[in-house]
């Protein structure tokens, strides 16, 4: 790889799916143009950014590169034969235990309809839209829905020790003081040793 392109700051763009990648910088593709940096067509004028055209790309197979669990979406052809299952690729939420599906082939115009619709008309209406538009799974349309801003935070994993009076876990392993019952032990700090 060129290290000029390495240490110019451009990120990488696929020129399949648009994906943009931000963290690494791959192999610089051979397009029409040559290797190097060149705006896409319908971006803004006024926006200045230059994107790097990638020749590999996780998130839909481009360059015969085996799409990543996490960063993978679905076309819409994959999206028609999913009838029953949830989705296997996607960002994983910690809090529900599924997959936020990814959809290569949803537009952003519609991606913006959607989400107005959620804020506007409520969840169900934007579910209807995105089933309307992607033909996907209901159960699949949900999940993207009502993860807006992607992944939401674990529910409590991690307790500490349940309590020696009331037995509920305590808030942290560390805790010296159970805030459901009250007890206190703070001043409890040498324990005696049996030798």
């Amino acid at each position: 790889m060129n290290h000029d392109i390495e240490e110019d700051g451009c990120p990488g763009r696929c020129p399949r799916c648009r994906s943009t990648d931000f963290h690494h910088l791959r192999k610089v593709a051979e397009f029409e143009g040559g290797p190097g940096a060149e705006p896409f067509p319908e971006e803004d004028e006024g926006f200045s950014l230059m994107f790097y055209k990638l020749a590999k790309c996780r998130v839909c197979g481009l360059g015969g590169v085996p799409r990543s669990p996490v960063k993978g979406g679905y076309f819409r052809r994959e999206v028609r034969e999913a009838i029953e299952e949830l989705p296997t690729m996607g960002r994983p939420c910690y809090h529900c235990g599924t997959r936020i599906p990814k959809f290569i082939d949803l537009t952003k115009e519609d991606n913006i309809r959607i989400f107005g619709l959620a804020r506007t008309e409520g969840e169900g209406a934007a579910i209807d839209a995105l089933v309307e538009v992607m033909e996907c799974p209901r159960a699949w349309a949900e999940l993207y829905v009502t993860h807006p801003f992607g992944p939401r935070r674990p529910a409590r994993l991690w307790l500490g020790p349940p309590c020696a009076s009331c037995g509920r876990p305590l808030r942290t392993r560390l805790a010296r003081q159970c805030l459901e019952c009250g007890l206190d032990w703070h001043d409890q700090d040498m324990l005696p040793v049996l030798a």
